[in-house]
């Protein structure tokens, strides 16, 4: 016969097993998860470290540009103050070109452009704009085309020029909007032009203007470009034009004679409205600046400045 003792043991010595195993399994899971928290937080505190970082960079990167654009403007203002006070030999010639002033904070690169050496694409002539693709190395029929669709897109009417294009045209392109019938307000709507891309539109963007009011150009401030598009002579010889126009403005002594442009294609007043891009590099290697087109009024033997656009200067991503 079995006795009780025989009866009790196993179930003693199994009620033991079972708790003993299952206080390990309880210590290993609570260890798990332990382990599993302080990977936690060592993630965490990874990530708050980088945002940590990274905000750092951008409000240095922010304050540097900050700083850029400020010292942009001072170049604006310095450019501003000859135009209004310099004597007339003294004066920047505003044909484009490039200055670069040093300062202890970096530098900053001028550029000032009288728009009446530009091409106003409000007023110019449709031969004239062709001429000014054709400058640019653009095939005619290109070239015809693209300045029939900006001389439909401003004039009032929907009749289709020869090399044109109206409301059906831009349909047929697959475009949800047709030729405005109006004037351009501003240089970048020639991007909505049909036949218009981003390659020519950044090829012909510093040689036209909304701000000279009239078909012809100034010669005597107009860039290489623009030249081009209203003579006939060859790019040496109108940049050896440039080159002694510069000269002889520099030592105070009267412009030499511009070249012979072509009938139609001049202007002989100089306008009063010029466009300025001042671009700053600080010393610490932050770019910014400032693109400013403004108006000389004079009035009473008094001149001042009327700001017409101003924006900070953005670099595109090849610049």
């Amino acid at each position: 016969m079995i006795g009780r003792d025989a009866l009790q043991r196993p179930a003693d010595s199994g009620s033991g097993g079972f708790l003993l195993c299952s206080a390990q399994g309880q210590r290993g899971v609570a260890l798990i998860l332990v382990l599993w928290f302080i990977v936690l937080l060592g993630v965490l505190a990874l990530g708050l470290s980088k945002m940590s970082r990274n905000n750092a960079l951008i409000a240095r990167q922010m304050s540097g540009v900050t700083q850029a654009r400020q010292l942009a403007e001072g170049g604006v203002q310095l450019a501003l103050a000859n135009l209004l006070m310099a004597s007339d030999e003294e004066r920047l010639l505003g044909d484009g070109e490039v200055f670069i002033l040093s300062f202890e904070q970096g530098k900053v690169e001028l550029i000032l452009c009288n728009e009446s050496g530009k091409i106003d694409i409000n007023q110019a002539s449709e031969a004239l704009l062709v001429r000014l693709f054709e400058g640019h190395d653009f095939p005619l029929e290109q070239s015809e085309a693209l300045a029939g669709a900006i001389a439909d897109w401003r004039d009032e009417d929907d009749l289709v020029r020869l090399h044109g294009a109206e409301d059906d045209d831009y349909l047929a392109a697959g475009l949800a909007y047709g030729a405005a019938d109006s004037a351009f307000t501003s240089v970048s709507e020639l991007h909505k032009v049909l036949g218009m891309n981003e390659n020519i539109y950044r090829q012909i963007e510093a040689d036209v203007t909304i701000y000279s009011k009239s078909p012809g150009v100034v010669a005597k401030v107009a860039p290489l470009s623009v030249l081009l598009a209203i003579s006939d002579f060859e790019r040496s010889t109108l940049q050896h034009y440039i080159d002694e126009r510069r000269r002889t403005h520099r030592a105070g002594l009267p412009l030499p004679p511009v070249p012979l442009i072509e009938q139609g294609f001049d202007a002989d007043e100089e306008g009063a409205v010029f466009s300025l891009s001042a671009l700053a590099t600080t010393g610490q290697g932050s770019v910014g600046g400032q693109s400013v087109v403004f108006e000389l009024i004079v009035k009473a033997g008094k001149t001042r400045i009327k700001r017409l656009y101003s924006q900070p200067y953005a670099l595109r991503a090849d610049d």
